[in-house]
This record gives structure tokens, sequence and C-alpha cells, in this order.
């Protein structure tokens, strides 16, 4: 097999391959004879079809067939030979059909990742936000965790619902052109925010505890966090169902022992007041690092190859819709041209970064040990409430050890950036930083020469 090279841009590649007759004989006697195994022609015996007969049939197919077999295997071949790192599979541009006797020649495209030498890394420039847990952040986790701590207990010694109750109700009605049916509902009359609709609270405050069939009125306001129904009048029917009273605990030194977390009120405040400050400072971090990422990308505008680009936006919809509580899409069909064009610079950026933090843990010479992978696993197990011999099995089962050692790694390099950056400590960050990176499967290549993405890959 000879094979040339052209560099075409910094991330792609065009391959001019020739294929000696010898082999390409080979290949299509392979095929004709297992094709021979199976197919079964008027006048002949299954198997025993002549191959001038396949092929007055069947040559095109088979041509095909071998032709595509051919630029697979001797793309791989050369992608490995000459550690090209190939990205996707190759665009074949040019091919001269088979013919007897004759070399098979093709000429292709293939997107590499490219040379990435990362320029001025040390001393970027980043803001740190100041730590600021005020006295009524503190206020509002107490008040947090008595309601945690409410019981809720039957109503004894009155007969109408009061301030504090849960009202449980069976709904019918309408709101505006909408049909509501809700057979089970609850309703706090002391929770402002987690209302149904604005008014609902009062019209259910003082009414008989086995009301049934009431008849409720609203007018829905124009600035409701629902547009589909502002302004709309809700006609609505309820049945109590169920009414219960909250026991909240009193604020003192023997709540604070139920709640574990102290023996005082004021130990209670403490103990939140570090529980707040130590989230804080993972925020505080993940903003640093960001800014550093930020900054890194804007001062490396690499080039980056469209397939891992394309990629890496289907890995942003896809994360999207779950944040958003959608459905998986089967091949991302509400990704249309003009959505994936909004998408595709932090699909590059994403990009880039990943090879970036890649390029600077190969020249620090930085990596993850089994200490820091076992460290890891320890600490998620823990937060799991399982043991990090069962979490481990779970992850190797599901082949996630390569792709979390990944992330740990990059980590680290982000850790490094920011410990080499000039940090200016704000009150408030002046700019977003770039989202950190969620994990491998954008970029890297399984450490495999000319490893390709394609519909056999896990990822």
């Amino acid at each position: 097999m000879q094979v040339r090279i052209e560099d075409v841009s910094p991330v792609e590649k065009k391959l001019f391959v020739e294929i000696p007759w010898e082999t390409v004989s080979q290949k299509l006697g392979d095929a004709y004879k297992e094709l021979s195994k199976g197919v079964a022609l008027k006048g002949f015996r299954k198997g025993k079809v002549p191959r001038p007969v396949l092929e007055q049939v069947y040559g095109p197919r088979i041509n095909a067939e071998v032709a595509y077999q051919l630029v697979r295997e001797s793309f791989f071949r050369a992608s490995e030979e000459h550690k090209l790192a190939a990205v996707a599979e190759p665009r074949v541009e040019e091919a001269v059909p088979i013919k007897k006797g004759q070399p098979f020649s093709f000429a292709a495209i293939v997107e590499i990742r490219g040379d990435v030498v990362p320029q001025d890394y040390t001393g970027l420039t980043i803001e740190r936000r100041k730590l600021n847990i005020a006295e009524t952040a503190v206020e509002e986790a107490l008040a947090q965790l008595r309601r945690e701590h409410t019981e809720l207990r039957p109503i004894e010694g009155r007969t109408e619902t009061a301030a504090g109750d849960i009202v449980g109700l069976s709904v019918t009605g309408t709101i505006g052109e909408h049909q509501i049916s809700q057979p089970q509902f609850a309703v706090d009359l002391d929770d402002e925010e987690r209302e149904p609709l604005p008014g609902m609270r009062n019209a259910l405050l003082g009414v008989p505890l086995d009301t049934k069939d009431k008849k409720i009125e609203l007018t829905v306001p124009d600035d409701y966090k629902d547009e589909s129904i502002r302004g709309r009048k809700a006609e609505l029917t309820v049945t109590v169902l169920e009414v219960r009273s909250k026991d909240v605990p009193a604020l003192d030194d023997e709540f604070a022992k139920d709640t574990g977390k102290a023996e005082t009120l004021d130990g209670l405040r403490a103990a939140l007041r570090k529980e707040l400050e130590d989230k804080e400072r993972e925020v505080i971090e993940r903003e640093a690092r960001e800014g550093a990422l930020r900054e890194l990308i804007k001062k490396n505008q690499i080039p980056v190859a469209g397939s891992l680009v394309d990629r890496a936006v289907e890995m942003q919809y896809a994360r999207l819709r779950q944040m958003l509580g959608m459905k998986p899409e089967r091949g991302n069909p509400g990704l249309n041209d003009d959505l994936r064009d909004k998408m595709r610079p932090a699909g590059a950026d994403e990009v880039r970064g990943q090879l970036l933090l890649e390029a600077i843990a190969d020249k620090e010479g930085l990596t993850i040990g089994d200490d820091e992978l076992n460290k890891h696993i320890e600490s998620s197990a823990k937060a799991r409430a399982i043991a990090p011999a069962k979490l481990r099995a779970e992850w190797q089962r599901d082949n996630r050890i390569d792709s979390i050692t990944y992330s740990l790694r990059q980590d680290k390099v982000l850790e490094f950036l920011v410990g080499k950056a000039v940090v200016t400590e704000v009150d408030a960050l002046t700019q977003q930083g770039t989202p950190l990176p969620e994990g491998p499967a954008a970029t890297h290549d399984h450490d495999e020469p000319g490893h390709v993405h394609g519909p056999d890959c896990d990822h």
C-alpha cells in the first residue's frame, strides 16, 4: 500500500492511497466466497453458483462493499503508521472504481486533533469573589431546618382551617381555556412562594374541615410567572380531603440537639454558617477556574476540527434538554441548523478548552495517581452512603473509571492555572467564566492512533 499525505489545514490532512491489485483481488475473492455460501440462483445449487455468474448479478454491489472495506482498512492502517490521531471518519473525495488487474486508489480528507501548543497560560488575570455569608442567609438556613423538622398532626379542638395548616384537596375546574383536574393536591396556607394561584390560600382559610364542592373564583394577575394563564379567570371546585396542622419546633437548645449538628442554639447557628461558607467556597473556586479557562481560551484561539465542534454542540444541546427536564431525543431532531449555528462558537471554545487543558497537563506532567483516584472514590461513596468498593465496581462495570480520571486531571490543570494566575479579590464578578468541561467524549482518542468516533464507538 502506498500512502501520500498533504496538509490541508492545521486540523485536516489529505490522504492519497493506492492499494495493489493483489490485495484487491484477495478481498474480492473473499467477498464472493462468502456470498456464494448463502445465495441461491435458479439452475444452481446453493453454494455452487460459479463466480462469473455471481459477478454478472452482484458485481456492482460486491465492488462497492469491497471498496468501502478497503478504504476503512487502509485508512486505519495509514492513521496508525503516520500517527494521524484522526477524530472522525475519512471524507472520501476521489475514488477510482475497482477494475480487474489495476490498483485501487482513493483520496480522502481526514480531520485530526492537530498540534496544540498552549501559550501564556501562567499569569492569567482572573477575579475571585470574596467570601461573604450574610446573617440573613444563616437565619434562612435555620428556618429551613425548622421546616424540615416540622411534624404534621391531625386537627384537634377546631372545625375550620387556620393559618399554618396543610390542606389536602381535590380540584377541578378551568383557568381560562385550560381544564384542571387534580384528584390530590396540597396547599400550605403559610407558604406564599408555593401558592398554586394568588388568592387561593385566602380562599381556603377558615373553611370547614369537611368542605365539599366549594366554588372558588380568582383572576390570575397580569404579572404571574406562568405567561400562558396571565389575566385569565380561574373557576375551581374544591373538596377538602384532609387537613393537618404544623407542629414547628421551638428555636432553642433542645432543637439544636435534635438536629444532631450542635448542643446549643448558638452552636447550631455557627454550624450552619460553616456549612454555608464551605458550599460558597466551592462555588467561588469553581468561578475562579471558569475565569481561568475563559482567559486561557481567549489567549489561545487554536483551530479545532469541525467534527469535534459538532460533537460538542450535540452534547451541549443534550445537556440543555436534561437541565430543562426534557426527555432525551434520539438524533437530536430539535437541533436545527439555525440553533446549531448559534451554538457553534460555544462548542468550539469547549473543544479548545479541553484540548488546551490536555496539552498543559502533558507539558506540566500533571497526572492522577491511584491515591487521588481512591480518595475521590471514597468521598463519592460517602456522599452516596455506599461502600467505596461497591462504587468502584459500579464505575468499572460502566466503564467510567477512565472518564472520571480524565475529569480529575482536567480539574488538577485548572487548579494549577488558578494557582499561577494574577487574582483580584472582588465583591461581585464583572465577567462570567467559561463553563468547565463535562467530560472527555468530545476530544479524547482512547490513546489509540487513528481512533475514530464512529457508530461503533461507545461514546
